[in-house]
């Protein structure tokens, strides 16, 4: 059979294979493929170029599958749709008169945060040419799709940095200010149409924009508090010059005395506020560059503009009297003002628990870890943050600190005090399990002069804070400090963080654990009677693993907050603010340019403006005994899972080598746990996908409720709810392969090894019997195949589950849906297999190089294979080229050295060569993965 070269071919071949497990059940058609791969390859009758041209292929297809689902959910790719649908909502709503009108634009309702996990494996390059693709799909936009696809992008992965994440996410926020400006624009003008007498008096509310890159210190010690303050202050210069721009582009030729001195002043402001972040670029670990910096920006100034109040206020006095156009675009830009201050986004600080608890601890001598949640710790520091009185820091004190907690503290309390007055500022701290850690931010706050601009936000993700977080609000609310705190602030702020909880105990178990936290802290909080909101941040990213729906933007917002919690909270005459994260490159896909993010935009302002549907009939909000038992089912097999040494084997060997770099923060916590907690949640959801088993969205189901399966079936044709989370899991399913995970099982089989070096001549059978060697006291091939099996029996009755619903897929549909990926992994095993019959074959090496020929094995067994050429490039350089400084030589030597090789031409040629491009094809591939499950992790 000739070797499957195209995707048509190769998806034939792998039809053909399939229907053999009917004669023999181990038939296992992916490594079907990737053997003649191989072998073809071990002949001559292929070329590793042939292969990674089958790969790209395979790429491209599956971007452009990405992209017309992305076309679909952003309005067809077209902002005039989105907007255009959306005024009829707003004409709908202005129809109510104008109280109710009035009521819902002026009413604070969310926003949108931009968030910089590690989620850049693609290029930048790839994904413009992929958000062109999506906005206008063309011959040109498909051909630079395809230059894409094929340009060699590891250089790309291994310079992302802290300030390319913050130079890209500055990118997207300004598409999305840009967006917003727009939507108030819609807004007004619906206004203005319908209510010709009034709409002048509306101080609308438009979506607010934050962002957490670069002052996000969770998981990292690397961004030093000058960094965070450098990037405020450039996104200050930055944003005051927008808005001198905006204000001059609308006034024209206008000559209208308070914007035009309002708009020198903002340039004036701008540039100073620029040279005082170069100040602060430089190395402010050195107090000679401190000095100087902390004095430009502390001295006073009558140049500087430190609170948005008087922006607005200039506003407020040209719109009473300007004509109606210009009135209504300047009404826009108060509306921004407002939401943003004076930076491109809202400021996002996150710490981790620990950080704070050290502070406490340490300088407190509290301890926040006892069995009452914190009862005494936190009575005391109720107390401490009663009494607390503010102190003054300068920059000698942030300089001087070593604890991260305050230190951000004392950050918020300079930037408040210098930067930008009027900020709201949010602190996030993860991993929250202590009420007494809030109340201790509180108490931090209070110490400095920040209470009333900071929102103290709790992130609950792990499984202990998803069980008790509802009482830990409640407790909270109890201690009169916090709800008095609360109160001043005019909401609760909380956040649920999908991404951990799904890792821990599986998606579909994460999500109804955080619905029902949910209604339980918006029930705790409507009970105080306190006249205060809840805010909501749901931080899910963009794929199933951390909760983004793969649907419209009407089920992935409904996903997050559902219309169940919605309607709760109103009849509870509670009013929820919601906002979510955009996460990383692929988050910010939804703002490549101003087509797409005008339609994200919208589709975002249409879920905020919407009444909740009526989900009150839904059987999965009345038969709680069968969902929370299926709850309860369902996440303890994940939890099972989760603690089951073959998957730590499974995550910690070769496969970690499958995912790119795809961020500046790195795939594993340094410090703290072992094993596949030590794996941060979007690089463990990137490494199972990269095996194509994404079990923690599409496992575990099928063996929940095994002796009620019948009620089961019943519930999920009935409830909405229900039916949205199994076709989440459905979803997920068709991305399972167990042949592709048994298949990698067969390339670092041992045995597999020993059979090709029967069949291969000497040279060839040397190579594979290395390979041998190197692996056969690993446990990588059999911790496969145990969590193969494992899964196998759950998605077995999953299936059958599937089976019985009136909607979802066949089983055929399954199989064809899958067979781009299936073509994609055996490329991979392939490749992988040539890289170790290359280094299999290799000579002994000198014991110079410190390295042996069994160390290079073991390089390309766990995939470090870029690693593995760079070191026999120092082990074996190439030859001089003649043409050299040497040949200026006047003394006679060997005359025959234009011949001879100074060099390791062949090893160049034979060795390092195809392994550089094997590395290089196998990144493709890693790329080419993602697109299936629509993002990295």
């Amino acid at each position: 059979m000739t070797t499957p070269k195209t995707l048509a071919s190769a998806q034939l071949f792998l039809r053909e294979q399939a229907a053999r497990i009917e004669i023999d059940p181990l038939t296992n058609s992916v490594f079907a493929l990737a053997q003649t791969l191989f072998r073809d390859l071990e002949r001559g009758d292929a070329k590793i170029s042939d292969l990674s041209k089958l790969a790209d292929e395979v790429h491209l297809d599956l971007i452009e599958e990405r992209a017309e689902r992305f076309r679909d959910q952003h309005s067809g790719g077209k902002a005039k749709t989105a907007w255009a649908s959306l005024t009829e909502e707003l004409e709908a709503l202005a129809g109510q008169g104008f109280e109710a009108f009035k009521a819902r634009v002026e009413q604070a309702t969310g926003g949108i945060v931009f968030t910089g996990h590690p989620t850049f494996a693609l290029s930048r390059d790839l994904r413009t040419a992929l958000a062109d693709h999506v906005v206008s799909a063309t011959k040109t936009s498909r051909t630079a799709l395809q230059r894409q696809i094929r340009a060699d992008s590891r250089a790309w992965n291994q310079q992302i940095s802290l300030q390319g994440e913050h130079d890209e996410v500055q990118d997207a926020v300004e598409h999305a200010a840009n967006a917003q400006l727009a939507y108030a624009s819609v807004l007004i003008s619906v206004a203005r149409k319908a209510f010709p007498d009034d709409w002048r008096s509306l101080k609308i509310y438009v979506p607010t924009i934050a962002c957490w890159v670069g002052y996000d210190l969770d998981g990292r010690a690397d961004i030093h508090w000058s960094q965070s303050l450098t990037f405020r202050l450039t996104e200050k210069a930055v944003q005051l010059g927008r808005y001198a721009a905006q204000l001059e582009a609308i006034s024209g030729s206008q000559k209208i005395g308070p914007l035009a001195k309002l708009t020198q002043r903002l340039k004036t402001a701008a540039e100073d506020t620029a040279g005082h972040a170069a100040l602060f670029a430089a190395d402010l670990t050195d107090p000679d560059n401190l000095v100087p910096a902390a004095n430009a920006l502390t001295a006073p100034s009558k140049r500087n503009v430190l609170d948005a109040s008087e922006i607005v206020d200039v506003l407020d006095e040209v719109i009473a009297t300007a004509e109606d156009g210009l009135a209504a675009k300047l009404m826009a830009i108060r509306a921004q003002v407002e939401a943003l201050q004076l930076g491109t986004a809202r400021i996002h600080l996150r710490v981790n628990a620990a950080q704070v608890r050290t502070v406490i601890n340490r300088d407190l001598g509290l301890q926040t870890e006892d069995r009452e949640l914190g009862r005494l710790a936190l009575a005391e520091l109720a107390q401490k943050a009663r009494k607390s009185k503010p102190v003054q820091v300068n920059f000698a004190d942030l300089f001087l600190e070593q604890s991260t907690a305050r230190r951000q503290f004392m950050m918020c309390a300079q930037i408040l005090k210098h930067i930008d007055a009027g900020s709201v500022i949010r602190f996030l701290i993860a991993e929250s399990e202590n009420p007494a850690t809030v109340m201790g931010a509180l108490y931090l706050a209070r110490q400095y002069g920040v209470d009333d601009k900071l929102d103290i936000s709790p992130l609950f993700e792990t499984p202990e804070a998803l069980e008790t977080g509802g009482r830990f609000i409640e407790r909270l609310l109890e201690e009169p400090e916090f709800l008095a705190y609360v109160k001043q602030r005019g909401y609760l702020s909380i956040q649920l963080g999908f991404s951990d909880a799904g890792r821990f105990i599986g998606q579909v178990a994460a999500d109804m654990a955080i619905e029902r936290i949910h209604n339980l802290i918006a029930r705790a909080l409507a009970a105080k009677g306190a006249d205060v909101d809840l805010l909501i941040f749901n931080t899910h990213g963009e794929s199933m693993g951390r909760g983004a729906w793969p649907g419209s933007f009407e089920q992935r917002f409904d996903h997050l907050l559902t219309p169940w919690t919605r309607g709760g909270a109103r009849a509870r005459g509670l009013q929820l603010r919601h906002e979510v994260s955009f996460q990383g490159g692929d988050g910010f896909l939804h703002f490549a340019n101003p087509n797409l993010a005008e339609a994200t935009m919208a589709a975002w302002c249409s879920h905020t403006l919407s009444d909740p549907e009526d989900r009150s009939e839904d059987p999965f909000y009345t038969r709680t005994d069968l969902v929370w038992d299926f709850y309860r089912s369902l996440r303890a097999w994940q939890e099972r899972l989760f603690v089951n040494e073959d998957y730590g084997r499974l995550l910690g060997a070769f496969s970690s080598g499958l995912t790119v770099k795809a961020g500046s923060r790195p795939k594993r916590r340094a410090a703290g746990p072992v094993g596949p907690r030590s794996l941060r949640a979007i690089s463990h959801n990137a490494t199972l996908q990269q095996l194509s088993i994404p079990v923690n969205v599409a496992a575990g189901i099928g063996s929940s409720l095994q002796r009620e399966m019948d009620r089961l079936v019943e519930l999920i044709d009935a409830s909405p709810r229900m039916t949205r989370l199994i076709l989440l899991a459905t979803r997920a399913r068709v991305l399972t392969s167990l042949p592709a995970l048994r298949s990698y099982a067969k390339v670092y089989d041992p045995g597999v090894w020993v059979a090709h070096s029967k069949l291969a001549d000497q040279d060839k059978a040397n190579a594979y019997r290395a390979v041998y060697y190197a692996l056969r006291n690993t446990e990588t091939a059999v911790s496969m195949n145990q969590i193969a099996n494992f899964l196998s029996v759950d998605l077995g009755k999953f299936d059958r589950l599937l089976a019985q619903l009136q909607s979802a897929p066949s089983i055929e549909a399954r199989h064809e849906g899958r067979l781009d990926l299936h073509v994609l992994h055996a490329v991979r095993q392939a490749l992988i297999m040539k890289a170790f019959s290359i280094v299999g074959g290799l000579p002994r090496l000198s014991e110079r190089h410190d390295a042996s020929s069994r160390d290079l094995v073991e390089m390309v067994a766990e995939l470090r294979i870029g690693e593995a050429v760079s070191l026999l490039r120092e082990i074996f350089p190439h030859s001089r080229d003649q043409d050299t400084p040497l040949t200026a030589l006047t003394e006679a030597g060997n005359e025959s050295k234009a011949q001879a090789s100074y060099g390791y031409d062949r090893i160049h040629k034979d060795v390092i060569a195809p392994l550089d491009e094997i590395d290089r094809a196998l990144h493709g591939i890693s790329l080419a993965v993602t697109h299936a499950y629509g993002a990295f992790g």
